[in-house]
């Protein structure tokens, strides 16, 4: 629940009628919210390198 306040703002209160279900998935979407780019960090961090590399 602790990401869902920190990414969406809720308090527990806002959560206490949820499923365990829809607690998971809330979390779920909170995750990949604070982490949008987490599928592409292999070809961010070449990029990142070869940018450096060009300097």
């Amino acid at each position: 629940m602790a990401d869902l306040a920190i990414v969406f703002h809720w308090t527990p209160a806002d959560c206490a009628e949820f499923t365990l279900r829809e607690l998971m998935e809330w979390r779920e979407r909170a995750r990949k919210r604070s982490n949008p780019d987490e599928g592409n960090r292999g070809q961010s961090a070449k990029a990142s390198g070869r940018s450096r590399r060009h300097r």
